[in-house]
Parts: C-alpha cells; sequence; structure tokens
C-alpha cells in the first residue's frame, strides 16, 4: 500500500536523519570479514549482542526506541523484525511463483521479487509498514475484534512450517536473534490477523454495496476504504518518532 500522506513529514524526518551517513554506515559493515564474526563468536560474544553491535553501525542499537504510538514503544529491533518478516514474505511468494509460473511471467516475478528485497532495506518502508500494523491492530481492539489464541498459535505453526521447507527464508530466520525472533511472533501474527479481519470487514461492506462488482474494483474499492480508515485512526494517535531525537 502506498505511504500514507499523513505520515509523510515523519518519514521525512527519519530520512533526513539516516540519510546523509548511511551509505558510509553500509561500507563500514560490508568491511567486517567472515573470520572477524568467527572470532567474535569463539570470544563468547552471544548472537544477541552481535547484533546489538551491528545495529549500532546502522545508529542504533536493538534496544533504542525508534517509534512510540499511544505509549507503545517500537526499538530497533522491532524494527529489524519487521523488516525480516517483509523480506520472509517475500521469499515464500518467489518459491510460490517459482512452482506456478514459467517462462517470461516468471522472469518478470522474480526480478520483482528481488526489487522489493532492495526496497524492504529501507528504514522508511520498515517504519512505515510497522507504523501501520500497530495503528491498525490498535484500531481492532478499540472495535472488540480478537484473535482467538489458538489461531494465532496455528498460523504462527504454518508460517514456521513454510519457512522451514524455504532455504532463503530459513537463512533470513537464522540470520536473526533467535529469542527476539521467537519472542515476537505470537504478537506479530495476533495483529496481522486483526488488521485482516479490518480489511475482510471493509471487503464485505463493499460486496453488499456492489453485488456486481468485478472482482478488480471491490479490491480497488477496499483498499481506498481502508486508506481511509487508517488516515482517520492514525489522527487520533500520539504518535513520536524518536528517531528525531538522534541528530
Amino acid at each position: 500500500m502506498k505511504l500514507k500522506t499523513l505520515l509523510m513529514f515523519v518519514l521525512l524526518v527519519a530520512g533526513l536523519i539516516l540519510g546523509g551517513c548511511q551509505q558510509e554506515k553500509q561500507d563500514a559493515v560490508a568491511d567486517v570479514s567472515s573470520s572477524e564474526q568467527k572470532q567474535e563468536s569463539v570470544a563468547g560474544v552471544s548472537p544477541s549482542e552481535q547484533n546489538a553491535e551491528e545495529s549500532s553501525k546502522d545508529g542504533f542499537r536493538a534496544d533504542d526506541k525508534v517509534v512510540t504510538i499511544n505509549g507503545k514503544v517500537l526499538s530497533y529491533e522491532d524494527l529489524q523484525f519487521y523488516q525480516l518478516m517483509n523480506k520472509v514474505d517475500i521469499e515464500l511468494n518467489r518459491a510460490a511463483d517459482e512452482k506456478n509460473l514459467e517462462g517470461e511471467e516468471l522472469k518478470e516475478k522474480l526480478a520483482y521479487w528481488d526489487e522489493q528485497l532492495k526496497y524492504h532495506d529501507n528504514f522508511n518502508v520498515n517504519l512505515s509498514k510497522m507504523m501501520e500494523q500497530h495503528t491498525m491492530y490498535l484500531l481492532a481492539r478499540e472495535k472488540g475484534l480478537d484473535a482467538e489464541a489458538d489461531l494465532v498459535g496455528k498460523t504462527v505453526e504454518e508460517f514456521q512450517a513454510k519457512v522451514a521447507q524455504n532455504e532463503a527464508a530459513s537463512q533470513l530466520v537464522s540470520d536473526f536473534p533467535s529469542d527476539a525472533y521467537q519472542n515476537r511472533l505470537n504478537n506479530y501474527f495476533t495483529e496481522k490477523l486483526l488488521t485482516l479481519q479490518i480489511y475482510d470487514t471493509l471487503k464485505a461492506d463493499i460486496l453488499k454495496e456492489k453485488p456486481d462488482a468485478s472482482e478488480k474494483e471491490v479490491a480497488y474499492d477496499t483498499a481506498k476504504n481502508y486508506e481511509g480508515l487508517y488516515q482517520s485512526q492514525i489522527a487520533s494517535l500520539e504518535i513520536k518518532i524518536n528517531a528525531a531525537d538522534r541528530r
């Protein structure tokens, strides 16, 4: 979904903060050799500690605040987790296309997924998606919606099974601190399921209003109403981009 108009000013602030030194920091990360990483592991540095050190090279440590939404603090490690989940979804979608498509159509889709992987290396993209999901989750809670624990657990299990069968996705997950990954899965899919409930409710409303509408029209109108609802919701929340304090 498009970057929301009401988020533009906060995302521009974050972009200005990160943009000037981003390339130098990426070069610094690239200069770390695999032998040095092995030496750190031998020296007794835990995966979480290694991740925190890598985070500092991007301007943040794992527990640094990135954004606060109605008092809920989302950290840089939370942001990294959302980036991970977005990239895992890309690899799972790539695998589905490799199974179902062929020829030029497959070639175009694979190129698209490559572009999406690079797209989700962008701080602002991941920040926007993290904020959107949490914001719509809060709206779902306000409306009294809930996600059954059994459904969340089943969704997590199905997701993990798909990841285990996909080499690229498994590698992405293995590169992320295990505890930080496992501890966030239930909450992430609770948010996602509730967000999907809102989308499905809006879609059902469109189908009632326009029973003869094409699938494309229904999808367009649902997305339009979803965006309007999101903009209204985010305007009602108290949001602070903590990254803006890191000057």
